[in-house]
This record gives structure tokens, sequence and C-alpha cells, in this order.
């Protein structure tokens, strides 16, 4: 009976630490394989002692993993490409281009829109996250260039198979350092020993729920791709090439030049155009001064004449 009460007692503190289990952690596997659970405080350690080559993994749990044999295939990859994109129909444009990210089953993780600051004439700026399912990662890029003049393409590639794979192996070991702390629960008998028992699996839970987390975060980085593309609306697309010839760079500042000197008539008719109000608003005072003085002058001239005479 005596016993029994222990044990339900025991019970409880559990749950009550339980509920704290979101205190400061400090243990790690190393830590927990040195701990005095190891030592032979208990009578029940020479039946049930964790296996050695799970405390050898916790103890090496910092060691490199070396994949220098991986193959090509089953590398972890996480691909990012930064693009800059010029076009003339940019309503077209950014409809094609969230059509396409439909179309290869990828998502929009962020998007901006906005005047372009560095133009008077109100064209448009635009800036997208996309991501696209790691398959697709070369149609996509594809696909936009063939939408519009890409300016600057940029891609990074991480490979994270050495730490994804000591991940998984650090997982491996402490879920089996997990399940041998759950059998030597089945024969502890003090409430002293459940407590301690129950004090090293919430800290090997804590690890196993992090290193979960941070898989998760890789399978989803490496599944999809990420695209930063940079969107401007032009008026004229740039003809200049990578390594032009001298001739090709006159050609290119010749039609730079004719272009300019173009819009600068166009800009300066809107701007006269746009400006008439305020100057019929100057003139008609201006040209009312004019004819009054005009008509005061000649009067005057008369009088004087006929004064002489």
């Amino acid at each position: 009976m005596k016993r029994k009460i222990l044990t339900i007692l025991a019970i409880a503190c559990s749950a009550v630490i339980l509920a704290g289990c979101g205190a400061s952690y400090a243990t790690d596997s190393a830590a927990v394989a040195s701990s005095s659970y190891y030592d032979s405080d208990f009578g029940w350690y020479d039946d049930y002692k964790v296996e050695e080559d799970v405390v050898e993994a916790a103890e090496s749990s910092d060691s490199v993993y070396d994949d220098t044999d991986v193959e090509a295939s089953t590398r972890k990859l996480i691909k990012n490409r930064t693009m800059d994109v010029q076009t003339v129909e940019y309503d077209q444009f950014v409809a094609d281009l969230k059509s396409y990210v439909s179309q290869f089953g990828g998502y929009i993780e962020s998007s901006s829109e906005s005047g372009n600051s560095y133009y008077s004439s109100g064209l448009r700026y635009a800036d997208f996250t996309i991501r696209i399912p790691a398959d697709y990662y070369d149609e996509f890029a594809e696909a936009v260039g063939n939408m519009a003049t890409v300016t600057y393409s940029y891609e990074y590639v991480n490979d994270v198979t050495s730490s994804y794979v000591d991940i998984e192996a650090r997982l491996t070991a402490l879920k089996t350092e997990r399940d041998s702390f759950l059998q030597l629960m089945e024969k502890a008998e003090t409430v002293e020993e459940i407590l301690q028992i129950q004090s090293y699996l919430t800290d090997v839970n804590y690890e196993i729920e992090s290193y979960t987390a941070q898989l998760k975060t890789y399978d989803d980085r490496i599944s999809y791709s990420t695209f930063y593309i940079d969107v401007s609306e032009v008026r004229r697309i740039s003809t200049e090439t990578s390594n032009p010839t001298v001739f090709e760079r006159i050609k290119s500042n010749l039609s730079d030049s004719f272009y300019s000197i173009g819009e600068g008539f166009k800009d300066a008719f809107v701007w006269i155009v746009s400006a008439l109000p305020y100057i019929v608003l100057v003139a008609v005072p201006v040209i009312i001064v004019v004819v009054v003085v005009r008509i005061a002058t000649k009067k005057s001239k008369k009088k004087k004449a006929e004064t002489e005479e």
C-alpha cells in the first residue's frame, strides 16, 4: 500500500514537471550521458542501462559528417535566384508571372508595388518573393526570361547535406535514448527514481522537438526554391549587350541619344500644354499692361506734337 501511495505521488509530481517543462534548458545529450543517472546509484542500473552506442552517439554529436561520397541526386540543396527584369507591358507581365506561379504549383510569399521614384513619367516598380517546387526551378527561371528582358541574374545554392544527415543521426540517437529511459521508468520503484528519469526524458524530448523543427525548415527550403524578382516598367528596352564592339557601342549610344532627344521634345510639349492655364493667367495681365502703356505713350506723343505745332 505504501508503495502504491508513493507511485501516485510520483505520477502527480511528474505531471507538475511536465507542465513546467518550458524552463531554460541547459543539458545536452553529452551531459545527459555523463550525469549521475549513469552511475550505479540505482539497483536496476545493471539490468537496464542505455546502450553504449547511444551514449557514444550523444557524446560525439558535434562531429562533422563526411558527405564527400554522397551522390549528386541525393544531396540536400537549397536553391535561390535573384532576377532583375525590364518590361514595356507591365500589367501583362505581372498577370503572366502569377499564372506561371500557379501553373508550376508555387506561391507568392510576399510582394510590393510602387511608382518608380527615378522617373517623373509614372513608371511602376514591383518586387516579388516567390516559392517554386525545386523540380520546376529551371523551367520557371526560363519562363521569366522569356516574358521580359533580364538585366541581372544571380543564383545561390546552399548545400546542407552535411548538416541534414548530422541532424538525422542525432535524432536517431536521441529517440533510442528516449526509449531506454521509458524502459527504465517501468523499473523505477521510488519517487526519486521516477522524478530523475522524468527530468532526463524532458531534456531528451526538448532536443528531439528542436532537431525535428530544424529538419522541417530544411525540408521546406529544399523542396521549394526561392526566387527574388524585381520588375521595372520601362518605355524602351535597353539594347546593350555584354562585351559590345566599338560599332555596337556607337550604334547603341546614337540610338540612346536620338531617343533622349525625342523624349525631351515630348516632355517639353507635355509641360507646355499642362502649363497653359498658368501661362494664360500670367499673360493676360501682362498684355493688358502693355496695351495700356502703348496707348498712353501714343497719346503723350500726339499731345507733344500738337504743342510743338
